[in-house]
């Protein structure tokens, strides 16, 4: 059975993204979010060659990250804070509000440029 969402939970989240500051939250709630997936209801069973390509994928966590680069700006605790509770509110992540408002600031000073999703 699938645990409910709780607003402990989501302070809990927040409270560990407060103690470290490398997306540790972003991180449990995804866990959190693929436990309770998995809790609900078991994958049907796959062909053999489809199982090893999704096994190979589900081992590298990181893949989204490939072909792309990292943009690092440091703020102060509290503004992430902040910013982090707006991300939050808004049901997106932190790096979702960042492209966004990137973009934005982006065509409002008249570039082509664009950030894909």
């Amino acid at each position: 059975m699938a645990r409910k969402s709780s607003a402990l939970a989501a302070l809990d989240i927040v409270s560990e993204g407060l103690a470290q500051q490398d997306g540790l939250a972003e991180r449990l709630s995804r866990q959190r979010a693929a436990r309770a997936g998995g809790e609900r209801q078991a994958a049907p069973p796959e062909p053999p060659l489809a199982k090893t390509a999704s096994a190979t994928l589900a081992k590298d966590h990181n893949a989204w990250r490939r072909g792309k680069a990292l943009l690092q700006v440091a703020i102060p605790e509290e503004v992430h804070l902040e910013l982090s509770i707006l991300a939050k509110r808004r049901r997106m992540t932190l790096s979702q509000l960042v492209k966004a408002s990137l973009n934005q600031w982006l065509d409002a000073h008249g570039h082509a440029l664009r950030l894909p999703e």
